[in-house]
């Protein structure tokens, strides 16, 4: 059983693929609360750390992570691997459209020209040129990040047979440099505004460039019954049954018949829709209860396996939804293999693809597998095992409420109200409001009059962007900040610094109040912050994540202070930091510790912002506020009297 597109975490090599950070199933889990109960008895959140769904002690199941050893990230090459064929090479892609010597046969051969060429969201693409096709009749070719010749026609315009005749002639002319992975067939209908694309979708796929375990179970009588997308994917060799079905839980039904009619053999399927309807439109929800349908089929699938009978649940690549990429992502898969094997140890196994078709080539026929893969019910101890991951304890949700548009809303209304944009901005922290004395000229707007923008409720963050001249030098001064533990997510904490850096601006100095963790620290003395460890956000895997601080540029006018450099271990908060804590993130090198900054600095350097973060340290951390005076009191008195040194920084850094 395939989970189309059900990653969990990304490979060594993902940055080469453009995919550093892809974590389809843990990234998801920060931002949606997954309820799959089913799933994590089996071993599911043994595998990586998942929000809401600790490792177990005893899983179910065999539970892994399967590397991809093929090049590429498409669902050909992850299920010919599956299947016992390492591709070498990756298939061709086409991140500019098809070439001439392409699409000259083609249209020779289809008798008409075409519409797009060019990579393009399927959807998207059905609504910006649909109406053109259907006046034109000229099919819309168009691609994606994967090895896919997808050609769309309206089902009213050109009929289903011979939309896929066109693409049977696009398959005969893809052939060796050429050799996409998949020609796809993407029928629509509808009216103008409202196109729909139907469930006739076809995949004419590359022909497996040698033998897999299908044709190999095949030739010894083993019946090979696929599900889906299957028979396409190996352009039906090997396959002996074929069945289609319109979506997850009709496969899942279908495999339970199966079950129930005591089918011999190797039942072969792929849930397309987690790839299909939710990855590649990155539909969070859609994806989060497509994984319940799954987790709720189980018991009943499980109860139907005989003694003889085995299940192997995996995936084929990841395709993150919480990622701007609407691609597939070059990530582990996950293994869950019913029964666990007796012997099995107490540790999450890493192995590789192909392992699942070699345990089903030795189980189906008792022979040794002869081709890639280890067989999962005869591994021993020293084969690839590792310790469960542990879950950290600061891993909280994320939801995504603004994004790109609504930052150019908010830049645009801060361009039409007050013009073009300084070149730099200074964010005022707790406490440091009195800069503003020292800005001339002064207009702005209150962040309640610039769209989307959060208003927060902490004393001293006043909520107000002025533009002014300081020491006739113009800049922008953001007068306080909003925070997550006042109930903002991370795409709100940043939108005040992405709105900046589309109006304009392309310097950002960031200043906030910190608690010392070194006690070589002062009250009040201003350290500059090259280092933020963000237990706010923190990776997907839940470790920290460690945002460096872009580096002073003399040629981006930010030169670096002379103030001692420190590490900033930012925290969700509103409670200051115990003691036990404290030893911690000493325990991880941290200097400073606070509850902002972090998000602005991620922001900041996505947008390619200079940007420089002093910190004053108002109190030692872990120690209580003086007897009578509130903890945040104390912290805006000691920044307010840092003010001056605060100011003389900030001259320096603008050259004043």
């Amino acid at each position: 059983m395939v989970l189309d597109g059900v990653g969990v975490g990304a490979q060594p090599d993902a940055a080469a693929y453009g995919d550093e950070g892809a974590n389809t199933l843990g990234n998801l889990a920060r931002y949606i609360d997954l309820e799959l109960p089913n799933l994590q008895a089996l071993g599911l959140g043994n595998l990586v750390p998942l929000r809401g769904l600790p490792p177990v002690k005893r899983p179910g199941a065999l539970a892994g992570r399967l590397r991809e050893l093929s090049a590429g990230k498409d669902t050909t090459n992850g299920h010919w691997e599956h299947m016992g064929l390492v591709s070498a090479a990756a298939f061709p892609t086409y991140p500019d459209g098809f070439p001439e010597e392409v699409l000259r046969p083609f249209r020779e051969r289809i008798g008409r020209d075409v519409l797009g060429n060019k990579t393009a969201s399927g959807t998207e693409i059905i609504r910006e040129l649909g109406e053109q096709h259907m006046a034109t009749g000229r099919p819309i070719v168009y691609t994606s990040a994967d090895s896919v010749f997808q050609i769309a026609c309206h089902v009213e315009v050109v009929p289903l047979e011979e939309l896929y005749r066109y693409c049977e002639v696009a398959r005969g002319i893809l052939t060796g440099p050429h050799a996409v992975g998949r020609v796809i067939a993407r029928p629509f209908t509808g009216e103008p505004g409202a196109f729909v694309r139907t469930k006739d979708r076809q995949d004419f796929s590359l022909e497996p460039t040698s033998a897999t375990y299908l044709d190999l179970l095949a030739e010894r009588g083993v019946p090979v019954i696929g599900i889906g997308k299957i028979h396409q994917i190996f352009a039906g060799q090997g396959v002996t049954e074929e069945h289609k079905v319109a979506s997850n839980a009709e496969n899942l039904d279908l495999v339970a018949r199966f079950l129930r009619q005591g089918r011999e053999g190797l039942i072969f399927t792929n849930l397309v829709d987690f790839d299909m309807l939710w990855g590649h439109r990155n539909d969070l929800e859609g994806f989060a209860a497509g994984l319940r349908t799954v987790d709720q089929a189980l018991p009943g699938i499980l109860d139907l396996l005989g003694p003889a009978d085995r299940l192997l649940l995996t995936a084929d690549h990841g395709v993150d939804p919480t990622t701007v990429s609407t691609d597939h992502s070059r990530e582990y898969v996950p293994l869950l293999y019913i029964p666990r094997p007796p012997a099995a140890p107490a540790a999450a196994y890493c192995g590789t693809m192909a392992d699942t078709g070699a345990t089903a080539f030795r189980h189906l026929t008792g022979e040794w597998p002869p081709l890639t893969g280890r067989v999962l019910d005869e591994l021993n101890p020293e084969d690839g095992w590792k310790p469960y991951p542990t879950v950290f304890a600061y891993l909280p949700a994320v939801s995504c409420r603004v994004g790109d548009s609504e930052a150019r809303e908010a830049a645009n209304v801060l361009g039409r109200r007050l013009g073009s944009a300084p070149e730099t901005a200074v964010i005022l922290g707790s406490g440091l409001d009195l800069y503003v004395e020292g800005v001339k000229e002064a207009r702005g707007l209150a962040y309640a009059e610039i769209p989307h923008w959060p208003e927060g409720s902490v004393m001293g963050h006043r909520g107000r962007l002025l533009v002014g001249r300081r020491q006739e030098v113009d800049l922008c001064v953001l007068r306080g900040r909003v925070h997550s533990y006042e109930g903002f997510d991370l795409s709100e904490l940043q939108l005040p610094v992405r709105t900046l850096a589309l109006w304009g601006v392309r310097r950002l100095v960031v200043t906030n109040a910190c608690g010392g963790l070194d006690p070589g620290l002062r009250v009040g003395e201003v350290v500059r912050v090259e280092l933020v460890l963000d237990l706010q956000t923190p990776e997907s895997d839940g470790r920290p994540a460690c945002l460096p601080v872009s580096p002073a540029d003399p040629s981006a006018g930010l030169p670096t202070p002379d103030t001692r450099p420190v590490t900033y271990v930012a925290l969700p908060g509103p409670q200051y930091e115990t003691a036990a804590e404290v030893r911690a993130f000493r325990a991880l090198e941290a200097d400073v510790v606070g509850m902002s900054t972090a998000a602005e600095v991620r922001a900041a350097t996505a947008a390619g912002l200079s940007v420089i973060v002093l910190s004053v340290v108002t109190n030692p951390a872990g120690q209580p506020a003086k007897t009578g005076a509130p903890a945040h009191q104390e912290v805006m008195d000691v920044s307010s009297r840092a003010v001056p040194f605060v100011h003389r920084l900030v001259d320096y850094l603008l050259g004043v």
